[in-house]
């Protein structure tokens, strides 16, 4: 394992955890996860100097990846030690939400959506999935939510 002195742009491969299902008690600090969707994407990354490099040549490197990959049974993700990636790091205030969602009601094809969602009974009754329909709209959405910490690069980091 080695830290890169300087950021480093490359082909590398993301990871998104979404639906997770969390255990019904804490164990030993940690609420682990148990269930979880997980969705792999290829695009130009920014590794931000001093991340972690974790060459595959090198001894014991299985365990690495038993502690990376979120769908391992024992990785740190489902252990609980990474479930800070779920929290929005940013709020929509109820009237600044409802002033946006004005606007973006102005869109006919924003308010074609919304009364398609609102065709669902169960949507239409849940307040907090409203509240997540229109805040996923707007510029305050956070789009890290879910994103695993962890870049996974099938070539060579370029040196810094």
């Amino acid at each position: 394992m080695e830290k890169l002195t300087a950021r480093v742009e490359a082909e590398v491969e993301t990871i998104r955890v979404t639906d997770p299902r969390f255990a019904g008690a804490p164990y030993q600090g940690m609420t682990p996860v148990t269930a979880m969707s997980v969705s792999r994407r290829t695009e130009l990354g920014r590794i931000p100097a001093g991340a972690l490099w974790i060459p595959a040549d090198q001894p014991d490197f299985e365990v690495a990846v038993q502690l990376l990959e979120p769908e391992a049974p024992d990785s740190l993700l489902a252990w609980g030690f990474l479930s800070g990636i779920f929290e929005r790091k940013e709020w929509i205030d109820g009237p600044e939400l409802e002033r946006l969602a004005s606007d973006l009601l102005q869109d006919p094809a924003v308010e074609a959506q919304w009364r398609s969602a609102l065709a669902d009974p169960a949507f239409a009754n849940d307040a907090a999935a409203r509240q997540e329909w229109w805040s996923r709209r707007t510029p305050y959405w956070d789009e890290t939510i879910g994103l695993m910490p962890v870049y996974r690069s099938m070539k060579l980091l370029p040196r810094p």
